[in-house]
């Protein structure tokens, strides 16, 4: 898989088509904690090809050389140094929890020449995290990170994708997720949220319990000119538990970049 070295650590990522073009529109997909890029792959294989899409690794994350980081902050310079490594002069970002605080950040308080627009999935201007994941990841790691993978998909998900999450967090450094939960945490932009001029899409499970879909009604309401979808039958993880109704609608908000 590519990576690229920032900081003289190794950030690993995976892009379709390969022969990136820097000067067209890209999109970088930044996932949430403990994840990778195939929490993107739905839209790595089946997303229009009406830009590049990137999804990025964090630091510690995937491939990535680590350690995590245990801020958003600390996050969001990684990924901005990232594009500018890259050469990358047209980028939507779209995150993903921990990746669409890491995106309000950017937008708010780096604003980079080359941001013309941003994607918040399973968002809020605010994310406190519940005491008894960040207590058990303490005290029963593996009971934590099974709790935490049911708690991200709707009743209505089937077994296999399940199944697939369940093992994926099971395997992954509960010390990692925990920093990047505890990142979470202390991430809060309710008051400077509306600060937001970017072209902004907004999309959230009908069935979150993470981030309830209150939290993107009020980042709707606060930035202006957003757009806003709840899908139905789809919890945190949207794009992975409805990727055709994902991928359509951000193809849709897409094309107001082309050209």
């Amino acid at each position: 898989m590519p990576g690229v070295s920032v900081r003289g650590r190794r950030l690993a990522y995976e892009v379709q088509p390969v022969d990136l073009d820097k000067s067209s529109l890209s999109v970088v997909f930044i996932h949430g904690s403990g994840g990778d890029r195939e929490d993107w792959r739905a839209q790595l294989d089946g997303l229009p090809q009406v830009a590049n899409i990137i999804a990025l690794e964090l630091p510690g994350h995937g491939e990535s050389d680590p350690p995590g980081e245990a801020t958003v902050e600390a996050y969001a310079q990684w990924v901005a140094d990232f594009v500018d490594a890259l050469g990358l002069e047209k980028v939507v970002l779209v995150g993903c929890s921990l990746g669409s605080a890491i995106t309000q950040c950017i937008a708010l308080f780096t604003p980079e020449p080359w941001l013309v627009g941003i994607g918040l999935v399973g968002a809020g201007a605010r994310l406190r995290v519940h005491p008894a994941f960040l207590d058990g990841l303490r005290q029963d790691k593996q009971k934590a990170l099974a709790m935490l993978s049911d708690f991200c998909l709707s009743p209505a998900t089937g077994e296999p994708l399940r199944e697939k999450l369940r093992e994926k967090y099971l395997k992954t450094s509960a010390e990692l997720v925990r920093g990047d939960l505890s990142a979470c945490n202390e991430f809060d932009v309710m008051d400077s949220i509306h600060e937001i001029r970017l072209p902004t899409w907004i999309i959230v499970g009908e069935d979150d319990r993470l981030t309830p879909v209150k939290f993107s009604r009020y980042l709707h309401e606060a930035i202006e000119g957003s757009s806003l979808a709840v899908i139905p039958q789809a919890g945190h993880l949207v794009m992975m538990e409805r990727p055709e109704e994902f991928n359509r609608l951000l193809a849709e908000f897409l094309t107001e970049f082309k050209g």
